[in-house]
């Protein structure tokens, strides 16, 4: 049985590398589908925002996760 503390840092690692890697593929997806350039700052500061936004609906899912990982 794990402690509560140890369930949250896994909780932490597990949620953090799934938003990584939605941001990544959101944002990638954006800027091929927005054909991003170096010259368009606009559309890939947008690309970023919406893949962070999306990239957040994770951790919704934290205290339920923590309370799985500490049993």
């Amino acid at each position: 049985m794990k402690t509560t503390a140890d369930a949250r840092d896994q909780a932490q690692f597990i949620l953090g590398a799934v938003s990584l890697i939605i941001w990544f593929i959101v944002a990638f997806a954006l800027g091929v589908r927005w054909y991003i350039d170096e010259y368009t700052a606009q559309p890939i500061l947008m690309a970023g925002g919406i893949a962070f936004a999306v990239c957040v609906l994770p951790w919704l899912a934290y205290p339920w996760l923590v309370r799985r990982l500490s049993h």
